[in-house]
């Protein structure tokens, strides 16, 4: 997500589309840190729906240039987001509000856990990213993960609140690094995350050595 254009194997230019997919990210989570916040009242569901629905749209187009472009744990996140994470959940709540599915829960709570483990598991695929980049891993599943949680009546609304405001902030610092850098600017992500945990592990290591001596 993070990378600047690219050229496919036939010559093409492919320029960076992260900005066309973290944008609606930034949406998305401001609907859901406002609803269980309680900021937007009640019936508010089909309004997040809606947000969720045009949102994978570009969201799933994001993934698939970003595939194109041969970034593979970006594209693969961004597509995955789109469908599963925002048309997903956003159809759900449709069909609960229109009266075809006679209760959210515990599906949709089980549901946001499930998604909770797997941006959980995203983390392995981004361990080549900055280490900023790398958060959306640990953040989704805590944000993600405590959702689920609530849904199905196991902690209070405030917690997958500051979850979701949590991405928001880091979707909105990721979008202004993608605009600066389409402008040539640079935003810093840091280093790639696999850099730091060598690092530790480097510094563990030389400790026991010491240690031993």
């Amino acid at each position: 997500m993070s990378e600047t254009d690219a050229i496919d194997p036939n010559g093409e230019r492919w320029a960076d589309p992260s900005a066309l997919g973290l944008a609606p990210l930034v949406g998305i989570n401001l609907a859901f840190a406002g609803d269980f916040l309680g900021w937007w009242g009640s019936g508010a569901a089909p309004l997040i729906a809606v947000v969720g629905f045009v949102g994978g749209l570009l969201q799933l187009l994001t993934g698939v240039l970003s595939l194109k472009r041969g970034d593979a744990a970006g594209g693969t996140l961004m597509g995955t987001f789109g469908m599963l994470f925002m048309w997903g959940p956003g159809f759900m709540l449709v069909a609960n509000e229109v009266g075809l599915a006679g209760g959210l829960n515990p599906f949709f709570g089980t549901w946001s856990l499930f998604l909770g483990a797997l941006l959980g598991m995203w983390s392995l695929a981004l361990l080549q990213k900055p280490w900023f980049e790398f958060l959306i891993g640990p953040l989704g599943f805590f944000a993600l993960g405590s959702a689920g949680m609530h849904d199905l009546g196991l902690l209070p609304a405030v917690i997958p609140g500051i979850g979701f405001l949590a991405l928001l902030g880091w979707g909105a610092y990721m979008l202004a690094h993608a605009l600066a850098a389409a402008s040539g600017l640079s935003i810093p992500l840091g280093r790639p995350a696999m850099e730091l945990f060598a690092g530790q592990a480097d510094d563990v290591a030389s400790t026991q050595v010491s240690r031993s001596d």
